[in-house]
């Protein structure tokens, strides 16, 4: 298949020769120069310049390293699509942000795969660029997502709105009340998501609205996981601003403490987005079906939006 050739090309491009690409794919050098030849023959170009014990890329080549990722993600999913049509299922991407896809989506898909058995929903976790870049390049069928999206660029479906909460280890502050512009003040320390991430863009919007000023870096502690968020404040090493989906465990079990700022409250919605493509009727159908049932979720009180 094209894909194994595309993963063999990429290997050699990266490590500049036939028999370290080799050794690394575990194949012999004679297979993977014989692979590449076949690739270079199917395409009608050369991709590499040997140069002695080496090898360089020519124009063509480089062009072909820049598309190599999404070739094979498109190839890979092509390959699954024709086995799972072969065998009677539906196959379907999805793509989720971190919020979305740890606290809201699993749940969701669930439930409608246990009343859709022939339908098989893959997810794909990732901030929101990262994931709308994916859906762009058509390798997700649609995507939730709780940060900003181009609505000139895709369709979308509200699925519910979300509440970004200033959060501490138990006993950190007294009473119930937080002003965020004087913590800012006083050099305290955030754990936040890295840029790219829903969460930081409202928190970084949110700054920007009430004329504070963001944190200095060396206050900043950034990562993209929520266990590493929650561990680190847990611990008492700063605070962080988070979706309330997130926490409603912590809070529960009196691990966490939660904050409105005084400030006022951070608000966001989640949304669906897509592009019209032909698995439309799949992604209107998966949207009403988690509209219909979003109450279920831990955490969620009432219905989707309308």
């Amino acid at each position: 298949m094209i894909e194994r050739k595309l993963m063999i090309f990429r290997m050699a491009a990266e490590l500049g020769n036939f028999t370290e690409a080799a050794v690394a794919l575990g194949m012999t050098q004679p297979n993977v120069t014989r692979q590449v030849a076949q690739l270079e023959k199917e395409l009608g170009v050369e991709l590499f310049i040997r140069e002695g014990r080496g090898i360089k890329l020519t124009p063509g080549g480089k062009m072909l390293l820049g598309e190599t990722e999404q070739l094979i993600a498109a190839a890979t999913m092509v390959v699954g699509k024709v086995r799972s049509a072969a065998a009677g299922i539906k196959r379907y991407r999805i793509g989720a942000t971190m919020t979305a896809g740890g606290y809201v989506l699993p749940t969701l898909l669930t439930l409608f795969m246990r009343e859709h058995p022939e339908s098989h929903l893959d997810v794909q976790i990732g901030n929101t660029a990262d994931i709308s870049e994916m859906l762009k390049k058509h390798l997700l069928d649609m995507a939730l997502i709780e940060g900003p999206f181009d609505g000139n660029c895709f369709f979308s479906t509200r699925l519910l709105r979300d509440e970004l909460k200033v959060v501490s280890a138990p006993g950190c502050f007294s009473g119930k009340e937080f002003r965020l512009a004087e913590y800012l003040k006083a050099g305290g320390r955030f754990i936040l998501r890295e840029n790219g991430s829903g969460t930081r863009y409202y928190f970084n919007e949110y700054l920007q609205t009430h004329n504070l000023p963001p944190p200095q870096d060396a206050n900043v502690v950034e990562a993209n996981d929520f266990e590493t968020i929650k561990r680190m404040v847990r611990d008492g090493f700063g605070i962080t601003v988070i979706s309330e989906l997130a926490i409603v465990d912590e809070l529960a079990a009196g691990s966490l403490e939660s904050f409105a700022a005084t400030e006022g409250g951070l608000r966001r919605e989640m949304n669906f987005i897509y592009l019209p493509t032909e698995r439309l009727k799949f992604i209107e159908q998966f949207i009403a079906f988690c509209r219909h049932r979003i109450s279920r979720i831990k955490g969620i009180d009432g219905s989707a939006d309308e």
